[in-house]
């Protein structure tokens, strides 16, 4: 194999010709090298992203790295070798990452990497993972991405919190997987990982309060009763004015408790119907200045929300974020309460963390369905605090770690201010859309045919994507597969 006298021939790009039995697949790592009489001998690596045998056997190289950071061209005619060892650690510039993390295994065997500098938050930090449901394995990829951070070196310090959306398959990850065979095992070897089930998980369910009335009114909850992005604007209003008389009755009422005048709180429904007996009170301190049809749209939605997630708001509520790693059930719920969770959710993780005095750990928030509670067009209260996380969370110590199907319809600055991008099988029309531009269009195409476990990764130190492919899961992602205790 050889640089092909082809145009381009830049610094930038470059052609390999190739002669038969040889062979050069999309997705190659390569290496070659030339000598000058100014610079001395320059190495130049990239990876083939377009293989073509119209003609002849060429394929492209972008380039991803140039030693030493003098942009010549290669020369034609120059031999060109495999990148293998310290070659490809140098073309992927797995070298120069202080705190690395395995992303999964190239087409070589050898393990990828990301920069943990660009997960945790000390230069970037969020994740998006796109795909078509059930063949992309979004939801495992996050998992294992995860696992990978919890075991890097600051791992300890980490924590984090996941929301299950579909059936009970989140809801075993402390057990392990009976399904793993030993070759799954060496796959976790070969990553430097333990394989084992996640540790130290806290499971919570829709039977019992997340989160105690006094919380409720302190945090303004109730906010995210009303997530339709069609409200009016004296429907906002009323909204605005019924969370903060909440928030000041918390605040006025003894510490841990909700109070009402003299009458203590001891439900949601409770709460809702005193609020709702003052609907055509004119003087009415939760509805001031609201009319009389907006008030009761206000309460009429109120209930409505209240009905579905009265088990989840009580006297005393047992969600703490102090496990290594919290799964939060929704499957169970209506989509107005799976909103509502959500929203909740972040909004108290959010106030931890405002609040805290020193430096908090990082936490990592996998939510799917994001293009659900981010959509590119529309407005609302979780989408507002989904475009905090985006901006503010690494401040705060907070990664975002999003999946969809289509990553085209979410807001942009979600995507936008995601370090890493994940792809697995995209539908061809989703493919084409402007969202995966770091995608080459053989990339695309690609992107259109990769079988579940395969992935294409995007990082800011790698200039390209790159192709791995994840071990099976070592912990259970649903009951059948669960190891009996």
């Amino acid at each position: 194999m050889w640089v092909a006298a082809v145009a381009p021939c830049s610094p930038l790009e470059f052609y390999v010709e190739v002669e038969l039995p040889a062979e050069l697949a999309l997705g190659s790592i390569v290496c070659t090298s030339r000598d000058t009489e100014n610079f001395g001998r320059i190495h130049f690596y990239g990876i083939v992203d377009e293989v073509d045998m119209a003609e002849a056997y060429l394929a492209h190289v972008r380039v991803t790295r140039i030693e030493p950071d003098v942009f010549l061209p290669p020369e034609p005619g120059s031999p060109v070798e495999l990148a293998n060892g310290r070659a490809r650690e140098m073309a992927l510039h797995f070298d120069a990452m202080a705190e690395k993390i395995p992303a999964g295994v190239l087409a070589n065997a050898k393990p990828a990497y990301y920069n943990l500098d660009f997960l945790n938050g000390d230069k970037g930090a969020h994740v998006n993972v796109a795909g078509v449901s059930g063949v992309a394995t979004k939801t495992s990829y996050a998992l294992f991405l995860l696992y990978s951070l919890f075991h890097a070196a600051p791992g300890e310090l980490s924590r984090g919190i996941i929301f299950n959306v579909k059936g009970d398959d989140l809801m075993h990850l402390h057990r392990g997987n009976q399904l793993l065979k030993p070759s799954d095992q060496d796959n976790y070897e070969r990553l430097g990982l333990p394989c084992e089930p996640f540790r130290d998980v806290a499971y919570y369910g829709s039977d019992e309060p997340l989160w105690s009335l006094r919380e409720f009114g302190e945090r303004e909850l109730v906010r995210y009763f009303f997530t339709e992005t069609d409200q009016s604007g004296a429907m906002e209003f009323a909204i605005d004015r019924l969370a903060e008389v909440l928030k000041e009755v918390a605040v006025e009422s003894p510490e841990g408790e909700l109070f009402l005048g003299r009458t203590r709180v001891e439900s949601l429904t409770q709460l809702c119907k005193a609020i709702t007996n003052t609907v055509e009170d004119n003087d009415s301190r939760w509805f001031e200045g609201a009319t009389t049809n907006t008030r009761r749209a206000v309460v009429r939605r109120l209930n409505g929300v209240a009905a579905h997630v009265k088990t989840l708001v009580g006297p005393a509520g047992r969600l703490r974020f102090d496990h290594k790693l919290s799964v939060i059930d929704l499957h169970r719920l209506r989509e107005k309460a799976k909103s509502f969770v959500v929203g909740s959710v972040l909004q108290s993780l959010f106030e931890e963390r405002e609040s805290a005095e020193a430096q908090p750990v990082t936490t990592y928030l996998v939510l799917d369905e994001l293009n659900k509670y981010a959509p590119r067009e529309g407005s609302g209260p979780i989408r507002q605090m989904l475009l905090d996380v985006a901006e503010r969370g690494r401040s705060l110590g907070i990664t975002l770690i999003g999946a969809q199907q289509t990553a085209s319809q979410v807001v942009e600055r979600v995507v936008g201010n995601a370090s890493v991008r994940v792809v697995g099988r995209l539908e061809c029309s989703e493919a084409e859309n402007n969202t995966y531009g770091w995608l080459s269009p053989a990339f695309r195409q690609r992107a259109t045919m990769l079988q579940p476990g395969s992935m294409f990764i995007s990082q800011p130190q790698v200039p390209v994507p790159l192709l791995v492919r994840f071990p099976f899961p070592a912990w259970a992602t649903r009951r059948s597969e669960a190891v009996e205790p």
